[in-house]
């Protein structure tokens, strides 16, 4: 029976791509805690990650969030570093953005600046802050993926033949010792164009993503000018922190 129950999950997720333990427990008519603990079993032989209220198809290093998943995850915690880092934000600056789903908290903390010039990568951004006339919003272009974010030679092009004063970026995975890291090339590829193209560079991460490493390498926290996260980072994280830094949280 126990196998027979997880032989279910897994084809449940393969289906939907994400399952909730709520949904679980009704299908599979079983307890919250027994859920939990197939998911925990199933997590650790590699067949699936665990998130909260529920788990999403893994692959392995290169696995991503789904979008809407991204979006309703930490949502208080994204809305925190969104409001701390909009204080960096004034009239008439040229910001660049990323496709994260905090950067889109952080779009909406924006709206009402006056003359801002923002050039982003992510569909979304681009919609939210083209509602407000204030705001010049400038799509980079190129092939959609996951409904969301703009990649390829056309995206990266136009953010290279532009400037910025400040750069806002999230990242897939966070560690004090590896930097920043992404879960396809593509993200990495344009996030480092936008960087080289700012004068500042602010990372929003909240501490779900401290000590984790996806794939593909994309900052060393030497390059990030301000991390701003949802609370205080242990102290071993914090010795590690170059000195160059600002910590906010």
């Amino acid at each position: 029976m126990h196998s027979e129950r997880e032989q279910q999950i897994l084809e449940k997720l393969k289906q939907e791509g994400f399952v909730s333990v709520s949904s679980l427990c009704k299908l599979l008519y079983s307890s919250e805690a027994t859920i939990r603990r197939d998911l925990a079993a199933l997590e650790s032989r590699g067949l699936l990650k665990r998130v909260r209220g529920g788990a999403i198809a893994f692959n392995g290093m290169n696995s991503d969030l789904p979008v809407m998943l991204r979006n309703n995850t930490n949502i208080e915690s994204k809305k925190r570093i969104a409001w701390l880092a909009a204080t960096f934000v004034h009239d008439s600056m040229t910001l660049f953005l990323d496709s994260s789903s905090t950067t889109k908290f952080f779009a909406q903390e924006i709206i009402d600046k006056h003359n801002l010039s923002v050039i982003t990568n992510s569909v979304e951004i681009s919609y939210i802050l083209s509602a407000n006339s204030q705001v010049k919003v400038y799509a980079s272009g190129g092939q959609v993926r996951n409904n969301a974010t703009m990649v390829g030679s056309v995206a990266l092009k136009m953010i290279q033949d532009r400037y910025a004063d400040i750069f806002f970026f999230s990242c897939a995975g966070l560690s004090a010792e590896h930097g920043t890291s992404e879960t396809n090339e593509d993200n990495v590829e344009l996030k480092r164009a936008m960087s080289a193209n700012s004068g500042k560079r602010i990372l929003l991460c909240d501490h779900g993503k401290f000590d984790m490493i996806y794939s593909y390498k994309c900052f060393d926290l030497e390059g990030i000018d301000v991390l701003i996260t949802d609370q205080k980072p242990t102290q071993k994280f914090i010795k590690k922190l170059p000195a160059s830094m600002k910590l906010l949280y």
